[in-house]
């Protein structure tokens, strides 16, 4: 099912006064205990939506019935379930940022707990005030490529913190990456890995899963009933069979108190929508007790956290080697599940194909579709928080520039795609693959995967294409060659449910047919072969999480109800 693009309320909207100031919701934010707003706002967060990224509109709307009195709540609540414009209120974007401004407008006792008080004390308006704060720009339906790079620096944050994201996906990909893909096997990162935190790598991600799992099941209902279910304690950590010191040094890495985390925002900040205080410690913990802010971010630390500790961990001279084999496991990863999740027929994958005449690579796999064919190009580069959250267009630019198109020694993704299909398709003299017979392809679809999420931005697509519009000659080439396109690895991993069904070609056609601007996201858009066709899941990764909660059960030494 596609995800509901909505729009959320504002203060300035429910209140018909002026755009509420950042002064005005502080001095409103401030009359909070600053322990209990982040409290609840990391338990609507979890309720909100469950661990593989689906939206509880009832769990919302009891919410919102919660924290307004009934003459405003049904107002909003009517308007809420509009089809022709949808609404919302509470989202994730909006609760980390209330989270983070508590920090540090809050006192730590002695003012408001919007849990013991009727309507949460007005933390609702705080919230609808919030709404008003955030950065909300549109773009024109035929927008320059600056504007579209003006309008990612805002739709990149906003898209991961309300995206259609499946969080648990982050680390059974992040632990195929490291199994089974990485060049030369694993064994020496995990030694890294290890001596940089003092814990196993294995043991590490097993502690992020299990505790993912305390709060899969999280909604209202079994909060409403004990709310003792959302905290952490070091006693829930001991029905693991794993040392006392491993569990301490894991609490350790990704759990911080209040005035830890205020530490951390003085030193580091980029802007409104950098939550990086809260992807470096997703688990608040307050005296002995612990609870999750978000979920999402506590499985990014399993992926993109240990990316960068490992990273971080290296001497200056092999971190980029490490960052090109990172590459390389992404790669191979696609590249199985790919292969895994086809049926020779419709669509018929080819990883790593070569040319002919002298073996260098063409891309890294070409996807056959009666007559036509995919060329994919897949990065596993991971973005910083600078880039993405600074609301710099041009530090953005600069590193979309660097990672996905070009730098000045070497081309990347987006320019590598236009050179190659420029030489397999030249009018003159094309160039032959082995092993491929292309004289019957008529058309071809430039495909771009990315490991980060950024790929699956709005607007991302549509810039992309235009900087793949600017490498590529059409002229020079017999084929048909459509815009570039632009997945993430979910999209990919989502996808590859249908392939059974369909063709990769004939999906990627219908998403262009309905949002020929590629402003919007694969899943975003209708897609009648999808609808037709009905939920599917991809069995190769079903079964890779099957295998990864069968090894987590035996790491930890815990049974499965656990």
């Amino acid at each position: 099912m596609r995800p509901t693009m909505a729009t959320y309320f504002t203060y300035s909207e429910v209140a018909g006064v002026a755009r509420t100031t950042i002064e005005e919701f502080r001095t409103e934010l401030g009359k909070f205990s600053r322990g209990s707003v982040i409290y609840a706002c990391s338990v609507i967060n979890s309720i909100l939506k469950d661990w593989q990224g689906h939206w509880n509109n009832e769990a919302h709307d009891e919410l919102v019935k919660n924290s307004f009195p009934p003459e405003i709540a049904n107002v909003l609540i009517a308007a809420l379930h509009d089809p022709k414009r949808p609404r919302g209120l509470y989202h994730r974007q909006q609760l980390l940022f209330v989270s983070k401004e508590a920090i540090s407008v809050c006192a730590e006792s002695g003012g408001r707990d919007p849990i013991a008080l009727p309507y949460w004390g007005g933390l609702g308006m705080v919230l609808l005030m919030a709404n008003d704060l955030l950065p909300k720009r549109l773009t024109h339906p035929a927008p320059t490529a600056q504007q579209m790079v003006s309008v990612l620096s805002e739709f990149i944050p906003i898209a991961e913190a309300s995206g259609f994201y499946k969080p648990i996906n982050k680390i059974v990909r992040s632990h195929l990456m490291l199994s089974r893909f990485f060049p030369g096997g694993s064994r020496e990162i995990r030694a890294i890995f290890h001596n940089a935190l003092h814990i196993p790598l294995e043991e590490y991600l097993a502690l992020c899963f299990a505790t993912l799992v305390r709060y899969y099941d999280m909604n209202l209902e079994k909060y409403k009933t004990n709310p003792g279910d959302f905290l952490l304690t070091r006693s829930w950590y001991r029905t693991i069979s794993l040392p006392q010191e491993t569990v301490d040094l894991f609490l350790k890495d990704i759990a911080a108190s209040a005035d830890e985390l205020q530490a951390f925002l003085r030193s580091r900040n980029s802007g409104v929508n950098d939550f990086t205080c809260f992807k470096n410690k997703p688990i608040f913990r307050d005296g002995e007790t612990f609870f999750v802010t978000d979920p999402a971010f506590l499985t990014e630390k399993a992926e993109a956290g240990t990316f960068w500790r490992i990273s971080n961990a290296l001497p200056r001279e092999e971190r980029l080697l490490f960052h090109g084999a990172w590459g390389i496991a992404f790669e191979r990863y696609i590249n199985w599940i790919l292969s895994e999740s086809v049926d020779g027929v419709s669509n018929k994958v080819y990883p790593n194909p070569k040319f002919s005449d002298n073996g260098e690579e063409v891309c890294d796999a070409v996807v056959v579709c009666d007559d036509s064919a995919i060329f994919i190009e897949s990065k596993g580069a991971t973005f910083t928080a600078e880039a993405k959250y600074g609301h710099d267009p041009a530090t953005l630019a600069k590193e979309i520039e660097e990672k996905l198109i070009r730098t000045p020694e070497q081309k990347k993704g987006v320019s590598q795609l236009a050179a190659q299909i420029e030489l397999v398709f030249n009018r003159k003299s094309g160039r032959r693959i082995d092993g491929l017979d292309l004289a019957r392809i008529n058309k071809v679809f430039p495909l771009l995967v990315t490991r980060d999420d950024i790929g699956a931005a709005l607007v991302m697509n549509a810039y992309l294409a235009s900087k793949f519009r600017e490498s590529f000659n059409r002229k020079a080439v017999s084929a048909t060659v459509t815009p570039l396109f632009s997945l993430s690895a979910q999209d990919v991993e989502m996808i590859c449910g249908y392939l059974r069904d369909t063709s990769l070609a004939a999906l990627l056609e219908e998403r262009y047919r309905n949002d020929r601007g590629l402003l919007s996201t694969f899943w975003a858009v209708d897609n009648g072969i999808v609808e037709g066709i009905g939920g599917r899941e991809c069995a190769a990764f079903e079964e890779a999480f099957s295998d990864y909660t069968r090894m987590v059960e035996q790491t930890l030494s815990v049974q499965a109800s656990t």
